[in-house]
């Protein structure tokens, strides 16, 4: 099952790739920056994590492989970013609270907007934290560390 499940990511990263005209040498690695994010959300989640942070483990998963590909294939990390964040998204929570609105069911509906929203965002942080961070100690490295600010 977990098999079919990783196929699926992997080529809906590929579809979202083609869609958004990916180079087609790198729709493979794109959709493995897919997999590797919902791997790490399949796992947090197996182990009782709450979806909220595992999204936001998987989303610094994406921000983290995406930066590292993106400086070894010499090409911008949105080519990685966006196929590999595509399998987190909450369509099903979005769709599911929007149906109980229009049922009348409103606790339920502002809940499952409210849990919608916060792994929205956790996803969007957690790309934003782990790009930021790559960013900072690759530039670190490459200026010398503390050497260059101090002028020596």
């Amino acid at each position: 099952m977990v098999i079919i499940k990783i196929i699926a990511v992997l080529l809906m990263g590929a579809a979202v790739g083609l869609l958004y005209r990916i180079p087609r040498r790198l729709l493979l690695p794109s959709s493995l920056v897919g997999v590797l994010a919902w791997s790490v959300y399949y796992v947090a989640v197996s182990k009782q994590i709450n979806i909220i942070f595992a999204n936001f483990l998987a989303s610094l998963a994406i921000g983290f492989a995406a930066e590292l590909l993106a400086r070894l294939l010499k090409k911008p990390t949105t080519v990685f970013t966006v196929p590999g964040f595509i399998p987190l998204v909450p369509g099903r929570d979005a769709y599911t609270a929007m149906l109980y609105m229009v049922k009348g069911e409103n606790i339920q509906g502002v809940a499952m907007a409210v849990q919608t929203l916060l792994i929205a965002g956790s996803i969007a942080f957690g790309i934003f934290l782990s790009s930021t961070i790559y960013r900072l100690v690759v530039n670190y490295r490459m200026e010398g560390g503390c050497r260059h600010a101090s002028g020596n």
